[in-house]
């Protein structure tokens, strides 16, 4: 077989495990080949003149038909996302997933889906529609599963419903994270739930009960619980600044993954009706009954925030953007940092946080000239 001809990215600032160093990245195919501070000769080079150049962003809760979000997500640096299912009827839901997993789309890559419902507590539904909320039974998991060849990654459930623990069990037994929220479980059921192997909080200190000094509940859990990873909204609007740093003080960022729950490309179109009829409304979305309903973010916006709110180095905030949610899907060994064998899945940024290239499995995805 022919050499693959190899493409190197000069004069960039690149995010690397062990932080911020300048030099150049060589790409052969579809994996990252080589890191020096000077490229092969025989390179086609591609200058990125002075540019940070950071793994891709990997969002695991974003809303909208995954071809959309696919192309717009590209333009943010996002290069993988897991696809946010929300309630539904039975067959619905299964319909849904049996469509989805039948299509390939451009631009940042589709991992799977993220069932945000319907196992969760109708008193923590939010815009989610709650006439379809149910508790979870193994046999409906069991067939999603199927149906979905493999592509069911992440659910969302209660751990406090009737079956919620047995739920729980099953995805860990079936290689899929259970994520505890949209709930109202006290910290002893949610401490439960991670015995049985739940692995993250959906969209912490949203979808649950306020934190209370006596009356210990999943945020709680969340902020203390070492084997559970939490994922925030960190558009200003979910989670103020302050309680960003103090989950940052508890947790350290390990245990962070940014995610956008975007429902940007969702919002008067598809999904449910409670979705479709959200507006936006002071950076955020919101039904008319005035609930919030998800997020305008960017993943690039997302990482900004992070350094300012958080006041950490950007090689840090990009972390929980990159390495972090890889390694939740047991992905680290391709995806998520800028290391010889990973994917190419890049992004290049300036200091104003705009997105200048993304790169998908070595392919220029976007590009934009400023």
């Amino acid at each position: 077989m022919p050499t693959l001809p190899v493409t190197c990215l000069t004069n960039g600032r690149l995010i690397t495990p062990a932080g911020i160093i300048s030099g150049a990245i060589a790409i052969q195919g579809r994996r990252i080949v080589e890191m020096s501070r000077r490229p092969p000769r025989s390179a086609r080079r591609v200058d990125v003149g002075g540019r940070y150049v950071a793994p891709g962003f990997i969002d695991l809760h974003v809303w909208g038909e995954p071809a959309l979000v696919a192309q717009d997500a590209a333009r943010a640096g996002t290069t993988a996302f897991l696809s946010a299912i929300g309630p539904a009827a039975p067959q619905a839901l299964a319909q849904q997933m049996i469509e989805r997993a039948s299509l390939r789309y451009d631009g940042a890559e589709c991992l799977g889906f993220h069932l945000e419902g319907p196992f969760i507590n109708p008193r923590r539904a939010g815009a989610l529609a709650s006439r379809w909320l149910r508790p979870p039974l193994t046999k409906e998991l069991a067939q999603l599963n199927r149906v979905g060849h493999g592509a069911l990654k992440m659910i969302t459930i209660a751990p406090e419903l009737p079956g919620g623990l047995r739920a729980v069990r099953w995805c860990a037994q079936h290689g899929i994270i259970a994520s505890l929220g949209h709930s109202l479980a006290s910290a002893a059921q949610a401490a439960s739930a991670a015995d049985a192997g739940a692995r993250a909080v959906t969209h912490v200190f949203n979808g649950m009960a306020p934190f209370h000094h006596r009356q210990p509940g999943l945020i709680d859990a969340a902020l203390t619980d070492d084997r559970l990873t939490t994922m925030v909204i960190l558009d200003g609007v979910h989670v103020s600044p302050q309680a960003f740093r103090l989950l940052l003080r508890c947790t350290g960022p390990e245990r962070i993954v940014l995610v956008t729950d975007s429902i940007r490309r969702q919002a008067g179109s598809g999904g449910t009706a409670s979705l479709r009829s959200a507006r936006s409304r002071g950076g955020a979305f919101y039904t008319p009954q005035g609930t919030l309903a998800g997020s305008r973010l960017t993943m690039l916006e997302a990482v900004r925030n992070a350094a300012r709110f958080g006041k950490m180095k950007l090689d840090d905030a990009v972390r929980l953007a990159t390495a972090n949610p890889a390694r939740l899907l047991g992905l680290e060994r391709a995806r998520g940092a800028l290391a010889p064998g990973q994917r190419a899945d890049l992004v290049v940024f300036d200091e104003r946080f705009r997105a200048h290239m993304t790169w998908v499995a070595g392919r220029i995805v976007y590009q934009q000239r400023f």
